[in-house]
């Protein structure tokens, strides 16, 4: 439909630099954008009239033709946009038939009954308010001539973040990783509660989140693996590298789900075992362990099925002898910790797959914890706001503008 635009204003400018009328141009977009609005509403809103068979239909007998205008200009409505908040008129129509009346506005924009807010708005103010705190993002708008209070932006987060869910990509990799991080919340002091995190490798490199959960620390991993159950066992076998942590395998009960521990965090956690033997830190036996379970979870990179074997025999062997060591010495937590490990420390190398460590989900808990580390959260205010920000940077979501063909525009 071609529609000519015909909007005119006289403006009173002191002065011709760059600076000043941009701020001109804010004040003067309210009106710029509120005409164009309302002239396309009006003659929308006359083209569905003559329709035969209208987009909506009575509420009381469900007649979808016979209407009469009942008023085109009612008392008027405010659209709060992410340029301006608009004061558009409410037209209104009676049904020829049962004499209901109805108001047509909000549904010819878009907008749902009683809202004042687009869902293209409230995504964008959700997007925003999970890239940085409540109190920069309204200073933020409030630079571009927008006044939205952190209150409105906060509430946009907890209803765009809610609706967000996560789920395994089958055209991406079988293999992935689990991990926790600490979430400040309101009324429990120290360490919060934590964030639960399960990320899927991507064919072409990268990862993208799979599943999202937030609850105590060392329970909670089955409601966000329980949903995902189906699409797990979708796969032939899904490698899933974790960094020990027993509620996580606890949590995944699915059959076809290879464990591997994170050769990485073996080292470092039995560090806090050989703390808790009293072993002191750089004696002799403290670096003898160390150098030998470092040894022992350097793997090389998998060939034949013969030297796949050969390899895990040698480092199995190795890593029993340590364990009779520790044990020799009394260190009866570090000796305790290997033996928990030792199941799963080669599960990747002799299936050969790739899954050593768990780093690429390390890498997304410093994303969760420059957002969430500021002030304190209520759970599920924490998880709709990740919900929003991982989506947008490992998932691909964004506020959603729809694509448009090119609008040609003549100017006149």
């Amino acid at each position: 439909m071609k529609i000519n635009l015909s909007l005119n204003y006289i403006v009173e400018v002191k002065e011709c630099k760059i600076d000043y009328l941009i701020g001109v141009f804010k004040q003067l977009l309210v009106f710029i954008l509120t005409d164009f609005v309302r002239t396309i509403l009006e003659v929308f809103a006359e083209e569905v009239m003559k329709q035969t068979k209208k987009p909506f239909e009575c509420e009381n007998c469900g007649n979808d033709e016979d209407f009469i205008w009942k008023t085109r200009n009612a008392k008027a409505m405010k659209i709060t946009t992410i340029f301006a908040e608009l004061l558009l008129p409410q037209m209104q129509v009676e049904c020829k038939k049962c004499g209901k009346k109805k108001f047509i506005s909000r549904y010819l924009l878009g907008i749902e009954k009683y809202q004042k807010m687009s869902s293209l708005t409230k995504r964008m103010l959700a997007f925003i308010g999970s890239l940085t705190t409540f109190r920069v993002s309204e200073k933020i708008l409030g630079m571009f001539g927008v006044k939205f209070d952190r209150m409105k932006i906060w509430r946009c987060v907890q209803e765009v973040g809610k609706a967000i869910k996560f789920d395994l990509d089958l055209d991406e990799l079988p293999s992935g990783e689990a991990d926790g991080t600490g979430i400040p919340i309101v009324g429990i002091k120290k360490r919060g509660q934590e964030l639960k995190v399960f990320i899927q490798k991507k064919v072409g490199g990268g990862v993208r989140i799979a599943g999202l959960a937030i609850g105590k620390y060392s329970s909670g991993w089955d409601k966000l693996f329980g949903p995902l159950k189906e699409s797990i066992m979708s796969f032939k076998e899904f490698l899933l590298v974790t960094d020990g942590d027993t509620s996580i395998l606890a949590g995944m009960k699915c059959v076809n789900v290879i464990f591997q521990r994170c050769l990485w965090h073996i080292p470092h956690q039995l560090k806090h075992s050989l703390w808790e033997d009293d072993v002191k830190r750089k004696s002799k036996n403290w670096l003898k362990i160390m150098a030998r379970i470092f040894n022992i979870v350097a793997l090389p990179k998998p060939e034949g099925e013969a030297e796949i074997k050969a390899v895990i025999e040698e480092k199995s062997k190795l890593l029993a002898e340590l364990i009779k060591f520790c044990d020799k010495k009394g260190y009866k937590s570090s000796a305790s910790y290997l033996r928990n490990a030792a199941p799963d420390m080669f599960r990747a190398f002799e299936k050969r797959l790739n899954g050593k460590a768990s780093s690429l989900v390390e890498r997304v808990m410093r994303t969760v914890n420059m957002r969430v580390n500021v002030g304190k959260w209520t759970p599920q205010g924490a998880l709709n706001a990740m919900n929003l920000r991982l989506a947008h940077y490992y998932n691909g979501w964004t506020p959603g503008e729809r694509e448009l063909e090119e609008v040609k525009i003549v100017r006149l």
